[in-house]
């Protein structure tokens, strides 16, 4: 009788050690991430190269429109990096290392505006062109991002673009509105 009691022990023991592994088993499979989730998290040092990249890769546009009494509008474009070392972004800034600056350059967006084959107007935008519109940090140590023509505007005869001003590999920036009117000048607004 004892025996049968020892092997019936011995068996409820070994079976219930088996539920607990496949629970364990089953608990490890939940917590683990699986690898797609992995390959879609960025990873920073590879945004930080491709960033690096775009120094080299100058964005282009062309965009036509009807002016004012039947005119042909052509405006072109050409976002680029001054490659000027003129941005020091401090560590608290860099997500893969908070304990070593990241020297970047400004960027710029030459605008071409021509009215009927006449060249009326070629204008640089830099980041000087909202340094009034900015908090210190972004004038320290932002530059313009995503440029992006928005047309013209023939109630008010200007050409509207909207930028970001924005701390390179950070989400820390601001949207800004940029026209320019037939003549050259520039009104700035923060977008909404």
């Amino acid at each position: 009788m004892q025996k049968l009691l020892i092997i019936v022990s011995s068996i409820v023991f070994l079976t219930s050690c088996k539920q607990i592994k496949t629970n364990s088993k089953q608990n490890l499979t939940i917590d683990t991430p699986s690898k797609p989730e992995q390959e879609v998290t960025p990873d920073i040092k590879q945004e930080r190269q491709e960033y690096i990249l775009s120094y080299s890769k100058p964005i282009t546009f062309e965009s036509l429109h009807n002016g004012r009494n039947g005119e042909k509008i052509k405006v072109l474009g050409k976002y680029y990096c001054l490659v000027d070392n003129s941005i020091v972004i401090p560590g608290k800034y860099n997500l893969d290392d908070t304990t070593n600056a990241f020297v970047t350059h400004n960027f710029a967006e030459d605008v071409i505006i021509v009215i009927n084959a006449d060249t009326i107007l070629k204008k640089t935008i830099t980041k000087r062109d909202f340094v009034d519109k900015l908090p210190q940090y972004l004038k320290d140590y932002a530059v313009i991002f995503e440029p992006k023509f928005e047309g013209y505007d023939s109630d008010s005869d200007s050409f509207d673009f909207s930028f970001s001003i924005s701390i390179p590999m950070t989400d820390v920036g601001q949207l800004m509105n940029l026209s320019i009117k037939r003549d050259g000048n520039i009104l700035v607004t923060e977008a909404k």
